[in-house]
């Protein structure tokens, strides 16, 4: 495989997984702080900058990267969430 297909997949991937979440949670499968949401759209970021970074394309690297920032800071505020919760019922 050449490392421009290898690109243009992950940069597929990325996009597919923001664009399948932001679907689901338009149709009311997912909610909008829901863990599963989250990580999809870390994922999707974080293989988004990995192909942006190829195309040297830094100001859609910067977007992706408050993207998945937002993203991971949704997954530890569910944690911690989570977390509380679980101590809360000891």
């Amino acid at each position: 495989m050449s490392s421009e297909l290898f690109y243009n997949i992950v940069g597929i991937l990325g996009a597919s997984l923001i664009l399948l979440g932001f679907y689901r949670t338009s149709i009311g499968k997912w909610e909008n702080k829901s863990f599963v949401y989250e990580l999809d759209n870390l994922v999707g970021a974080s293989l988004l900058i990995i192909y942006q970074l190829h195309l040297q394309a830094y100001i859609s690297v910067t977007l992706n990267i408050i993207w998945a920032f937002v993203a991971f800071r949704g997954i530890t505020s569910f944690a911690q969430r989570y977390s509380f919760a679980k101590k809360k019922r000891r």
